[in-house]
């Protein structure tokens, strides 16, 4: 920042007046520039701008308006080298009662990312600037005026208006103040059919930074990058898991083996109720079963149309299920053969699967931000939970069968009469709740979130305690997924590159498991909770054994 004059100490008499430094307002060419660095543009099922926010190493987070990539379908985002990426409506994050989300990309490249200006000192007269990309163009338009009235009770946040015109096209783009900084998201223009006068609106920067304090990862799935050849089965030499702190338990977890075969991200694992198979389902579109004890591929199940978020195996371990695309299917597990495929859901994904205890229900999530509940003999849906606003991210259903729990994007988890449909509760979780799992008796319940997991008692609603630790070294991390001991005595959680061991009494961490190259999607307990299963962006699946 550029200062007008020094720091000047005036002697009076006994009195020492201090004039403070007064920020000296930059150049429109100047702004203009600072706005064509940090502005990009969003093309796609609908077209508009863009502010990068935040960098998290090569990792870049964009605040747009929700209005501009709220359709489903894919989207790129070009960055003001002329360099494009790509990410999907289903990873972008909306923000509850505001027109404004967020989304990521990630580069190698080093673009600069907005300073934050105080939108609280955005007053009457305030002389601002808008950018962003019109509709049809290639060139980022940059305009100047003044804030010409502040909306008390705003609409879906937009408090500031402006004597500015604009085009279709730059919504979601920069509002500046006069020293470069972030101050505002440009984002609607209403027109008068009697004058044709045109009012323009923008959100305070506020607003946004109220709603994302830490501004999350939140894509559930990653950016798509070239698919590498698969690779071989192999098994890698056993390696010693760091020991945290100290704990109760008589053994640890080592690395017994790495399973390769997958091209793509493995977003979900389950293992057999018998111990000997494990399900993976990949980014890859496929579905592959293993045998635990050798690491081979048994074989490979294809089907789905896109990445299959999430498995599960029936109690009996003679059925799987399975959701991706807009569907679930279920699959023979000894033939490799589709059963049925069950059609419901109106979104583009389904995000989790789960099978009651007496294997006759299924439950499924979606980003169409509802809940299904089905009939697994008939393949018939039997009810649709609504009640979340936003993606829902996964379910769990209780060891009884009577309750269901479901974590969203929308920051909480709800507890349903899986008979009824009807909701019990909703506990308020951290921001976007990726995982839910219940305790073997059925009486806790435990939610993965932004960097924390919450333990809670069902029967009353209430936070047990929080368990904070995945960070990576360096910023927070989504906790993608959380499973129970069949003891109910420990927790694992997946998270940044690594596995966490959790006591549940005492909410300690006891061990940490070091081996994966990137991001941890899933995790799973064998039924005698001696095996747990990972699997990870860096497209393999590790097996950890319980050493004595």
């Amino acid at each position: 920042m550029r200062f007008a004059g020094g720091l000047l100490a005036v002697l009076l008499g006994t009195a020492i007046v201090i004039v403070q430094p007064v920020a000296t307002a930059l150049t429109p060419s100047e702004v203009g520039e600072i706005a064509k660095q940090i502005t990009v543009r969003i093309d796609g099922a609908n077209t508009g701008s863009g502010v990068i926010i935040e960098h998290q190493g090569n990792v870049y987070n964009v605040v747009t308006c929700w209005h501009v990539v709220q359709l489903k379908g894919g989207y790129t985002v070009q960055t003001p080298d002329g360099k494009k990426y790509t990410f999907n409506n289903s990873q972008v994050k909306r923000f509850r009662g505001v027109d404004l989300a967020v989304f990521q990309f990630t580069s190698n490249e080093n673009y600069r990312v907005a300073e934050k200006g105080n939108s609280d000192q955005v007053a009457l007269g305030t002389n601002i600037s808008v950018a962003g990309y019109p509709q049809g163009t290639s060139d980022m338009d940059f305009r100047r005026g003044a804030i010409s009235r502040l909306v008390t009770n705003p609409k879906d946040g937009y408090a500031f208006v402006y004597d500015i015109g604009g085009f279709p096209g730059m919504s979601g783009g920069a509002i500046l103040d006069e020293q470069g900084k972030l101050v505002g998201i440009h984002g609607r223009a209403t027109t008068r059919p009697d004058t044709n006068a045109t009012t323009v609106l923008g959100i305070p920067l506020k607003t946004y930074l109220s709603l994302a304090p830490s501004v999350p990862s939140v894509a559930t799935a990653p950016i798509p990058t070239p698919k590498p050849a698969p690779k071989p089965t192999s098994i890698s030499p056993p390696a010693t898991s760091q020991p945290v702190n100290s704990n109760n338990l008589s053994g640890k977890f080592v690395l017994q083996k790495t399973l390769n075969g997958h091209s793509e991200s493995v977003y979900s694992v389950a293992i057999s109720p018998d111990g000997r198979t494990l399900a993976s389902g990949s980014y890859d579109d496929t579905i592959k079963i293993w045998n635990i004890s050798t690491g081979q591929e048994i074989r490979t199940l294809n089907g789905h149309s896109g990445s299959v978020n999430s498995v599960a195996f029936s109690p009996d371990g003679r059925t799987l299920a399975s959701g991706s695309d807009e569907t679930i299917k279920i699959w023979n597990i000894a033939t490799g053969q589709e059963i049925r495929t069950l059609n419901g859901h109106s979104s583009s994904s389904i995000r989790s699967v789960a099978i009651s205890p007496d294997g006759r229900t299924l439950a499924s999530s979606s980003y169409d931000e509802t809940i299904k509940i089905w009939n697994i003999a008939t393949g018939q849906e039997i009810r649709t939970l609504t009640g979340h606003f936003y993606i829902v991210n996964s379910v769990a259903i209780s060891p009884d069968g009577r309750t269901l729990a479901s974590g969203s994007y929308d920051d909480t988890i709800k507890i349903w009469n899986i008979a009824t449909g009807q909701e019990i509760r909703t506990l308020e979780g951290d921001y976007t709740v990726n995982s839910v799992a219940f305790s073997p008796d059925g009486r806790t319940l435990a939610s993965g979130s932004h960097n924390t997991i919450k333990i809670w008692n069902i029967a009353t609603g209430q936070e047990i305690r929080t368990l904070n630790g995945h960070s990576n070294g360096r910023h927070s991390e989504l906790v993608n997924s959380v499973a129970f001991s069949p003891d109910g005595r420990t927790l694992a959680s997946g998270s940044d590159e690594t596995i966490k061991i959790w006591n549940i009494a005492t909410g300690q961490e006891i061990r940490t498991l070091n081996g994966h190259s990137s991001k941890v999607y899933s995790v799973a307990f064998s039924p005698d909770g001696r095996t747990l299963a990972s699997g990870s962006h860096d497209t393999t699946i590790k097996i950890w054994q319980l050493s004595e």
